[in-house]
């Protein structure tokens, strides 16, 4: 495994030595969970074909959530320190392993030293640093508290990953087990029903419309397996065409929030990323239109995307928040009755906060519901391929038993 030569901080002390991982993003993870924040971490071996090899295949690749969270940190590390600010962009630069990331932060060096403002800089680049960090920058700049926003960023980062894990996680087993039955009615569809059809035929017995379904659906997935396997693919893609275009993501974004089991997951998990990237913006200083219209760049959902466009109108005409918020259709009466309150209170930063924090919970409720729910289901399903199964095939060989009894 290779090693890598690190540089850390740890509570205001500056620490280095070497840990072995599979990259550089895996030793970051390694000294983040040891709760040190990485400043440089630099490859005590690396082979020169390797090194002239990567960039083939990283060059189009966008920088994971790791390499984002990583970044974050770096930054707000540095510049908490008293780093000036082009300096702490070429040590992030000199130790990126990430090549699209490192040749971006070089464009970034080059428009600060230019003279743009780095809020500026970031946001020319889109693809590698979104369209929050900038706005959080911005502010930041404004208020001289360039730091807190890059920490905000790395926690929004890392609540945000840690999200999506959860969700990973429960699906994780239910879709394995589909898949192995599926590869399993596969494999006795087009190997064993043949093998015992062609012994039935042998023997001439009357076979039961359980074994002739079977035998018919083994011989058409034998026969067509080309038209299907094309069908499967060209379905694919077309969905994934589909899902390119404006209508056809529109239309998917709002079914995913309905579909059952996890429709219910997927919509709150996406109201705790609003409501928290809403209490970053309004903690910020921003206001309510410029806040909305970044939580609305922030999301990936063209649905909600567009509920948001319609509450940014409503109150860029005067409308209070939470009566905008009402009409979009978004929130369920719990969550309009806290907007009310912090808008009441003028403590709308923290309330919001409350929001995503009971979002979350209740995202890790139903996540524990789902896995107890599908368990059941999947153990049905099993149990129905098998039953199938045997009786198809066994009662059969009970019959041809009793034919070639009477045939003696």
């Amino acid at each position: 495994m290779p090693a890598f030569r690190y540089s850390a901080r740890s509570q205001q002390l500056l620490v280095s030595g070497v840990v072995q991982a599979a990259d550089c993003t895996a030793a970051a993870t390694q000294l983040l969970a040891q709760q040190l924040e990485p400043l440089t971490i630099d490859p005590l071996r690396e082979n020169g074909l390797w090194r002239s090899l990567q960039p083939l295949w990283q060059r189009h690749a966008m920088p994971g959530v790791e390499e984002r969270i990583l970044f974050s940190r770096q930054m707000y590390t540095l510049i908490h320190a008293g780093v000036p600010l082009i300096r702490a962009f070429q040590s992030v630069r000199e130790y990126a392993c990430h090549a699209a990331l490192k040749e971006t932060l070089g464009k970034v060096i080059e428009s600060l030293q230019a003279g743009r403002d780095l809020a500026s800089a970031l946001a020319a680049h889109p693809q590698i640093f979104g369209t929050l960090l900038p706005r959080l920058v911005r502010v930041g700049e404004h208020t001289g508290r360039l730091e807190d926003s890059f920490q905000q960023m790395s926690q929004y980062l890392m609540m945000d990953r840690d999200l999506r894990r959860r969700i990973d996680t429960a699906l994780r087993y239910p879709l394995f087990v589909l898949c192995a039955a599926l590869f399993a009615l596969f494999v006795v569809n087009y190997f064993v029903i043949p093998a015992f059809a062609g012994l039935f035929a042998k023997f001439g017995a009357d076979l039961p419309l359980m074994t002739r379904l079977l035998v018919a659906m083994s011989h058409f997935t034998q026969t067509y397996w080309p038209a299907l396997l094309t069908v499967v693919i060209g379905g694919r893609y077309a969905f994934s065409l589909l899902t390119r275009t404006r209508k056809g993501r529109y239309w998917w974004d709002k079914q995913k929030i309905y579909l059952p089991l996890i429709g219910s997951i997927i919509h709150r998990a996406y109201l705790a990323r609003l409501a928290r990237t809403f209490a970053m913006g309004t903690q910020a200083g921003l206001t309510v239109a410029q806040t909305l219209n970044m939580v609305r760049e922030s999301m990936d959902n063209r649905f909600m995307v567009q509920k948001l466009a319609t509450m940014n109108e409503r109150v860029e005409r005067g409308e209070p928040l939470t009566q905008a918020a009402y009409h979009s259709g978004l929130f369920p009466p719990l969550v309009l009755q806290m907007l009310a309150v912090g808008d009441q209170t003028g403590n709308m930063g923290e309330m919001l906060v409350d929001v995503a924090d009971f979002y979350d919970r209740e995202v890790a409720y139903e996540i524990e519901k789902l896995s107890a729910t599908l368990e059941p289901i999947l153990i049905f399903i099993v149990a129905l391929f098998v039953l199938i199964l045997a009786l198809g095939i066994f009662l059969p060989m009970w019959n041809l038993g009793s034919v070639a009894l009477g045939r003696r």
